[in-house]
């Protein structure tokens, strides 16, 4: 609620209603506004299932991949997987292990897991490789590292270890040689999406081999279309999933015998294009194929989110499945106990789990592990072969989350103290933050709160084993590792993504760093000829306050899941008056009422005492949030979260 000076109202629930041209208006008006769900079937927006999800195949490497790991297992050799210690490292991680050990064809598999630990630099440090080393294995496979480190893979690979990456970061110029790099960001992956998780490629990973081991593996397809314009027939070949190029139809030996017909009469619920129609066909003459796949969509939904991948295509489908699986977990009898002892734990509601849970409960714990240097705790709660195991795993888990949030809140306090002393380091470019009693392993968490606050990038940095390590958060579309490379000279290592990177940092380099910083950071932003000068909030409707109400809700409810690339609808209220006004947490946060919204609860978190200053000063005043369900003590009730409060004119707007 900081530098908000100009809000955009959207338009009245009436106006869309009378002009748009549709049984659903309101959900017709807002699929039109994001340019990820516009163009979909409306079958495929409505519904999800195994096939609207591609072809494993296109993958760049992805046949090596799984080549490699049965000649592995087929040959008795040692597997070795080594994870991140994030969410979707771990839940990669995790996918991939529980598949390998459950599976009856794998029952005699030599499988060590192991996680990178907090006290490690990110990604294939000289502490990983000396981890590696000392297990031996025939067979690495990383997840959610690699893609940039290809003088350590060849290290390894020169020692006769053979390596499989399973990676979503950016790839640099030179990518590692000599092993199996599944990520879909290089420049020569022909696979449809680019921007998905790492727990998406280790399902892929595994619906690929169980691909492998059916008949339909290899299979050629011929389909036959008369097109009009040129009078002729036109002869698409496929296989695994994917149209053949005719450099590889000529590499083929085939026949008429060998090549199968295309199943025009085939038919899907949900319209999807041919490559996926087939595979799915294909998928669906294996025997318990879907079946056996269908849990393996949980922790892939969960990396999705917690990793902060786009919420719209591939991403969108895998979230929904992965809601239904947790949901019969939760309230069924099902294989993975870690997973089902967590979610009862948590006290999720009964009637389904929701992508918020996902976001907000199950991603934060198993992500807590990690930041607290107790990742393999996260690793043994998913791989707990009993439910007693699993029962005392999960409690040591949301304990673990605990100490999290008291070490985060503990630093928001100091990062409040430092900028209070220290006013003038918010005038920069990117706003940056460290003292040495700040406590490690909540970087992220801290940095993401600081763009929220100042509406800028952020860098919070504090000391971690002699060294120091920190995180950056974008504010808009920038990109943060564009910003660290610039500053490279002065790291350890860095890498991330576009809008969040990681780095670790000696002590003594950090003054250096912290001037040459706000120098490349004008250097970095000034590109960006475009950027707006103030913070505005767009928001998708004007409402009034009679108009908020469940059935409104249920008016954008397909929409979900909502998330990056499909933001939850943000509503605009003018001219509120609050009334029963209760403050919460000595005042922290505060929860009011408004006039004309009946029972409805509106919620302000973090910035009570400012709206309690607001409301002595004003008597009415607009505000944005959105509506949201709540379950708490057994009970779901509807509230409406507040983004932002304040008195807006008609230009500009005015604001707290």
């Amino acid at each position: 609620m900081h530098h908000v000076t100009k809000v955009h109202f959207g338009p009245l629930l009436s106006e869309v209603r009378t002009k748009v041209d549709s049984k659903r208006p309101l959900l017709r008006y807002l699929v039109d506004k994001r340019e990820g769900l516009r163009n979909i079937h409306p079958k495929e927006l409505l519904t999800s299932d195994f096939s609207c999800l591609h072809s494993p195949f296109s993958l760049p490497d992805l046949s090596v991949a799984v080549e490699l790991l049965l000649n592995s297992v087929r040959e008795g050799k040692k597997i070795l997987l080594y994870g991140d210690r994030d969410s979707d490292g771990v839940s990669s991680t995790c996918l991939l292990a529980f598949f390998l050990k459950s599976h009856p064809s794998f029952s005699s598999i030599n499988l060590e897991v192991m996680v990178s630990s907090e006290s490690d630099p990110y990604g294939l440090c000289k502490e990983a490789l000396v981890k590696i080393k000392k297990v031996k294995p025939d067979l690495l496979v990383t997840l959610d590292f690699g893609s940039s480190q290809a003088d350590e893979i060849e290290e390894l690979t020169n020692t006769g270890i053979q390596v499989i990456v399973l990676d979503h970061h950016e790839v640099p110029v030179r990518i590692p040689t000599n092993c199996a790099l599944v990520n879909p960001r290089r420049t020569d992956s022909v696979y449809p999406e680019k921007k998905i998780c790492t727990a998406v490629l280790s399902f892929k990973l595994v619906s690929a081999i169980l691909f492998r081991q059916s008949e339909e593996f290899g299979k050629v397809y011929k389909k036959i279309e008369f097109k009009e314009e040129t009078g002729q027939n036109q002869i698409t070949y496929f296989q695994n999933g994917i149209k053949l190029t005719n450099e590889t139809l000529t590499s083929l030996p085939l026949d008429d015998k060998s090549i199968f017909p295309y199943p025009e009469n085939f038919t899907t619920a949900i319209p999807v294009d041919e490559e996926r129609k087939l595979f799915f066909y294909q998928c669906s003459n294996i025997p318990e194929f879907f079946s056996g796949l269908e849990e393996e969509t949980d922790l892939a939904g969960i990396g999705t989110i917690t990793d902060m991948m786009p919420l719209v295509g591939e991403n969108r489908h895998f979230v929904k499945l992965a809601l239904n699986s947790l949901t019969k977990l939760y309230v069924g009898d099902k294989k993975r106990k870690g997973l089902s002892e967590l979610l009862k734990e948590l006290k999720l509601s009964p009637q389904g789990v929701t992508t918020k849970d996902l976001g907000w409960s199950i991603g934060p714990v198993l992500n807590s592990a990690g930041r607290m240097g107790k990742t393999e705790e996260a690793v043994s709660l998913l791989l707990s072969e009993t439910t007693t195991e699993a029962k005392t795993k999960a409690k040591q888990l949301l304990s673990i989350n605990e100490e999290r949030k008291e070490r985060t809140k503990r630093n928001m306090d100091r990062v409040e103290r430092y900028f209070q002393r220290k006013p003038e380091r918010t005038a920069h470019e990117v706003v940056f933050c460290y003292e040495p009693d700040m406590e490690p392993g909540v970087s992220g968490i801290v940095a993401t709160r600081m763009v929220d606050t100042y509406k800028k990038p952020a860098i919070f940095l504090a000391p971690d084993n002699g060294d120091a390590r920190g995180s950056i958060r974008s504010y808009g579309p920038e990109n943060v590792l564009e910003l660290l490379e610039s500053l490279s000279e002065h790291f350890l290592h860095f890498g991330g993504h576009p809008e969040a990177g990681g780095f670790s940092i000696k002590i003594d380099q950090i003054p250096a760093f912290e001037s040459a910083l706000y120098t490349a950071a004008k250097d970095w932003l000034s590109v960006d000829k475009e950027k707006p000068k103030v913070h505005s909030i767009d928001t998708d409707f004007t409402v009034l306050t009679e108009e908020i109400g469940e059935r409104l809700l249920k008016e954008w409810k397909d929409l979900e899941p909502f998330g990056q690339g499909n933001p939850d609808i943000k509503l605009a209220i003018k001219n509120a008056k609050a009334i029963h006004l209760t403050p919460l947490s000595g005042g922290k946060h505060v929860r009011f009422h408004l006039i004309g919204s009946g029972s409805l609860k509106y919620m302000i978190w973090n910035k009570g005492k400012e709206f309690q200053k607001f409301m002595s000063e004003h008597g009415s005043f607009d505000l944005v949030g959105s509506l949201e369900e709540n379950f708490y003590q057994g009970r779901t009730t509807l509230q409406f979260i507040v983004e932002w409060f304040g008195i807006t004119a008609e230009n500009p707007a005015v604001s707290n």
